[in-house]
């Protein structure tokens, strides 16, 4: 018996640019670090990481920018991808900590979270976490980044 594989697309608050990730999507994770909050506007940014083989964009390269942040907490530099035109979180990559993977902003899934399955099996930088804020006790935290 084959089994099923699944798909996920995600795009753009725009929409020009559209991808797909193909598999599950279980290497989920909130980021509470400086970084990912200024990027996200927000107090933390919900991702998930898939390997670039299992990422294909369905359009829109040209709308895709990269800004190379070097003010990440852990002293690397994540390249950052968004929309030129409304401005998007986008797919980023960090080649040094994590080669091979991209990191997927959750929001930009086409999935409904309040139906989905997803949920964060990591935290990073819980050291900047705001105390208000409730996450699942079975995630695994870590103070920094490992």
């Amino acid at each position: 018996m084959a089994s099923e594989t699944t798909t996920t697309r995600g795009s753009c608050l725009c929409g020009k640019i559209q991808y797909e990730i193909t598999g599950k999507l279980d290497n989920n994770n909130m980021c509470w670090c400086n970084s990912c909050r200024k990027v996200t506007g927000s107090v933390a940014m919900a991702n998930t990481w898939c390997m670039k083989e299992n990422f294909k964009l369905l359009q829109g390269e040209d709308s895709l920018k990269i800004y190379f942040d070097r003010s990440c907490d852990s002293g690397g530099c994540i390249e950052r991808g968004f929309c030129n035109s409304c401005g998007s979180t986008m797919i980023s990559e960090n080649r040094e900590k994590f080669p091979g993977a991209y990191i997927v902003p959750m929001g930009s899934l086409e999935i409904d979270p309040s139906t989905s399955d997803w949920a964060p099996k990591a935290e990073y930088y819980v050291k900047r976490k705001s105390a208000w804020i409730k996450t699942p006790d079975n995630t695994t935290k870590y103070p920094e980044l490992f």
